[in-house]
């Protein structure tokens, strides 16, 4: 969501708005390659299944909880 406000906010400051300008701030805005490796960890929703897999292959196990009360990221 931050990124769409952000576009919006460059486009309206950029002097002429043109497509061209709309296009190079598209690519610097949107996400590089590489550039989010946690989105590639299969991440577990559900804590029992996840503390059973930390067991059986004796890993420790990561929580995250977002703020605001919600989890997922849906605060």
């Amino acid at each position: 969501m931050m990124r769409f406000i952000a576009a919006a906010l460059l486009i309206s400051l950029s002097p002429r708005g043109d497509s061209e300008d709309v296009s190079k701030l598209l690519s610097l805005i949107k996400p590089q390659p590489g550039e989010s490796k946690w989105a590639a960890i299969p991440w577990l929703t559900n804590l029992r299944e996840a503390r059973e897999r930390a067991v059986a292959q004796d890993k420790p196990l990561f929580l995250w909880r977002a703020g605001g009360g919600d989890t997922l990221g849906r605060a």
